[in-house]
């Protein structure tokens, strides 16, 4: 039997600039807050990133991965 390769997930580069960096930190604290204070069943992109101040597209550049 042939095993599969599992895909290779790639994690998004630290940020260098400073102000990248505290964006990323908030969206961190903020995903913890939503998930202490809503659970999981509401955990959504759009409640982190309004709870983080920043907005959707801003959340999906700064914690999707690059491409390779």
């Amino acid at each position: 039997m042939t095993e599969r390769k599992r895909p290779q997930i790639a994690s998004r580069k630290q940020p260098k600039q400073a102000r990248s960096t505290e964006l990323v930190a908030a969206i961190l604290e903020a995903a913890i807050q939503v998930l202490a204070q809503e659970g999981a069943q509401r955990f959504t992109t759009a409640r982190v990133a309004e709870r983080a101040g920043v907005s959707a597209v801003s959340y999906t550049h700064l914690t999707l991965p690059t491409t390779p």
